[in-house]
């Protein structure tokens, strides 16, 4: 197709070289192999499934063209119709028109928004060039030219001058290699359009005419040869203009000074040969055009500003807009961070690598950390820093730590959930239960204590009930084998008496009856005796620490083992207290000349406010305080006797010790308590 067009061109050039051949029809022959070579070409290319419409109606116009073409060979060959120039004016016509309807297809295509603007642009300067065109071929005042004449070459400077700048302003709004290349062939082609339409009005002769006829020519095979190489010129996105802000204003100022330089040059030479007329014509017609372009560019103008208003209006309202949702936004965030710092319970956010993004103040209170050392940091790099161990490095996994610190142990639970992020994070809600833990363990302590009192309080019951058993066996056994036995001997020696007062034995029934007397009296001391046991005469006559004094003697000459008494009472103390704290200091030294080998006792008795403190210390062998239990299980229950008898009657009481370093009990009896405990009356 190239080489065909090619050839073309050589034999389009052939006859306007100095030596080429000079006949007059050459240049028309040559225009029509070359339009008949781009018809070829150019409909071979049509053809094509998906041709751009550009390309159909070039087409279109070379075939209407090589049609007015043929029949003015036709009609030179046999001198019939119209005359053959006139035919080849019309080809050149149709050219012109097939290259303007390309343009409009081209233009329609690229320009979608500002095609009133640039239109304008186009017919001011083809107003412009119409006008130069004019002054250089008009004929003047005498010219003979007839009217259709000058329709017809006014039509053809018209459509140059409309293709020419059209295509020159498309080429400047949308650059590019293609249009480029046919703002160069639409130039060419309005170049030789306008030469062959004005001949007469520029004077050439026939041989001249060789050169617009080879131009037109060229212009149609380089048409052609584009139309090759782009067979789909606008196929897909046509390129949109380009944003430059100096065309319209170059455009408008190149106006304005080629208005002034025409009409000017048509006032001034003579050598245009003007009427006064047609001067002023030119130059309403110059100026009216200008003047035009400028009116629609101020209201282009004043449409942009008001647009530009109503844009910086919308601004204005949408930046508004922005700032009071930017402060909702702002006082949410301040709400929300408020809300997270009153938190009780720590809350943390952890992105997708462990990274803590959010954290409150109870959480750092938890970690004893600043906030500025706990955001911004990996969870393991916080956990080292607080030195909270592994325990709090496995928080998120397990939902449990105790982390150990000067002030304490302190004990965490935390509940994690997924945040919608991307990569998606990790909220943690982290909650202190030291104080539930603290509480647990100390009711699981009580409970112990509990079952170990209920446990302790069985077995002591049933020692008790044992010892008490075995006590009442004892006095039993005292009652029988003592004042039993002496009662029932002092009976029959009364029957003896009576025996002998009968017989008048009277000297032996006295002298037995003295015996008996005497039986008698032993009897009594061994019941005062019992009774001493039950409860002290002494403490009954003048009270507990003459009793205690006397037992504390009685113990010592037993023991050999120094027994110091310390007591300051002041005021009355009911006898059950009297009688506990006696019990209290019996079993106490007991115990000591049982376990203690000691060789110091110290008895202490003070009464004051309401209450009744007693002590016994001793520098005895001591024992270990969590042994006590051991002991109540082997049978030993004087601890424990003396302990709930203390509780029993709403007092106190408590053991201090340790191995080799003595033993101190310490009972702190209440008079308001023991005052409405009911007494029991021995039978």
């Amino acid at each position: 197709m190239l080489g065909l067009l090619l050839a073309a061109a050589v034999a389009v050039v052939l006859p306007s070289l100095p030596n080429g051949p000079s006949r007059a029809t050459a240049g028309e022959a040559s225009l029509l192999a070359a339009t008949l070579a781009a018809a070829t070409v150019v409909v071979h290319t049509a053809r094509r499934a998906g041709a751009w419409l550009g390309t159909k109606l070039v087409a279109v116009g070379l075939g209407i063209a090589i049609l007015f073409q043929a029949g003015g060979w036709v009609n030179r060959a046999f001198g019939r119709g119209p005359p053959s120039g006139e035919l080849f004016g019309a080809a050149v016509s149709v050219l012109l028109l097939m290259f303007l309807a390309t343009f409009a297809v081209d233009f329609f295509e690229h320009i979608r928004e500002e095609r009133a603007e640039l239109l304008s642009d186009v017919f001011l300067l083809s107003t412009l060039g119409g006008a130069a065109v004019f002054l250089l071929v008009h004929e003047g005042p005498g010219g003979t030219s007839s009217l259709w004449t000058f329709m017809f070459t006014s039509f053809i400077a018209a459509s140059a001058i409309l293709l020419v700048c059209g295509y020159g302003i498309l080429t400047m709004w949308c650059p590019s290699s293609v249009h480029v290349g046919l703002f160069s062939c639409a130039t060419l082609l309005g170049a030789a359009a306008i030469g062959l339409a004005n001949v007469r009005s520029l004077g050439w002769s026939a041989d001249t005419l060789l050169g617009p006829e080879a131009a037109a020519g060229l212009s149609v095979l380089w048409l052609a040869a584009i139309l090759v190489v782009e067979p789909r010129l606008n196929a897909g996105n046509p390129r949109p203009p380009r944003a430059v802000r100096w065309i319209r204003p170059g455009l408008l100022t190149v106006s304005l000074v080629g208005a002034c330089v025409l009409v000017v040059v048509g006032l001034v030479s003579r050598d245009f040969r003007l009427s006064v007329t047609q001067s002023i014509g030119l130059a309403v017609v110059v100026f009216g055009s200008v003047g035009i372009r400028t009116l629609l560019n101020q209201i282009a103008i004043v449409r942009s500003s008001q647009a530009l208003e109503g844009a910086l209006a919308e601004r204005e309202t949408a930046i508004g807009s922005l700032r009071a949702a930017a402060d909702v936004v702002k006082a949410s965030e301040a709400r929300l961070r408020l809300l997270l710092d009153a938190a009780v319970d720590g809350v943390v956010e952890l992105d997708a690598r462990g990274t803590i993004v959010r954290a409150n103040g109870a959480f750092c209170s938890m970690v004893h950390l600043p906030i500025e050392e706990v955001l911004g940091r990996p969870w393991d790099g916080m956990v080292q820093r607080s030195g909270g161990g592994d325990s709090l490095a496995s928080l998120p996994e397990t939902g449990e730590a105790m982390v150990v610190a000067e002030s304490g142990t302190l004990y965490l639970e935390a509940r994690s959930s997924k945040v919608p992020t991307s990569p998606p994070g990790t909220l943690l809600m982290i909650r202190d239960v030291t104080a539930s833990k603290t509480a647990e363990q100390t009711i699981r302590t009580l409970f112990q204590f509990l079952q170990d009192r209920d446990e302790d309080r069985t077995r002591l019951l049933e020692r008790s009930g044992a010892a008490i058993e075995a006590e009442r066996n004892r006095i039993a056994r005292d009652l029988h084998d003592g004042p039993i036995q002496g009662v029932a001997g002092a009976s029959l020696s009364l029957e003896a008496v009576k025996l002998m007062m009968e017989s008048g034995d009277t000297a032996r029934a006295l002298e037995t009856v003295k015996h008996i007397c005497d039986e008698l009296g032993e009897e009594a001391v061994a019941l005062r005796r019992i009774m001493s046991d039950l409860r002290p005469p002494l403490l009954e006559q003048r009270g507990l620490i003459p009793a205690v004094r006397e037992l504390c003697e009685k113990w010592q000459r037993e023991t050999e083992v120094t027994v110091e008494v310390l007591a300051d009472a002041h005021g009355a103390v009911p006898n059950d207290v009297e009688t506990l704290a006696y019990r209290v200091v019996q079993e106490a030294l007991s115990n000591v000349k049982k376990h203690a080998a000691a060789s110091h006792v110290s008895v202490r008795i003070e009464a004051a406010a309401g209450s009744l403190r007693v002590e016994i210390k001793d520098n005895g062998a001591g024992f270990d305080p969590e042994d006590a239990r051991q002991f109540l299980r082997s049978g030993k229950v004087g601890l424990a006797s003396m302990r709930e008898r203390a509780e029993l009657a709403g007092g106190t009481l408590t053991v201090k010790s340790g191995p080799g370093a003595g033993t101190t009990v310490t009972a702190i009896l209440s008079f308001e308590v023991l005052a409405a405990a009911p007494t029991t009356t021995p039978n």
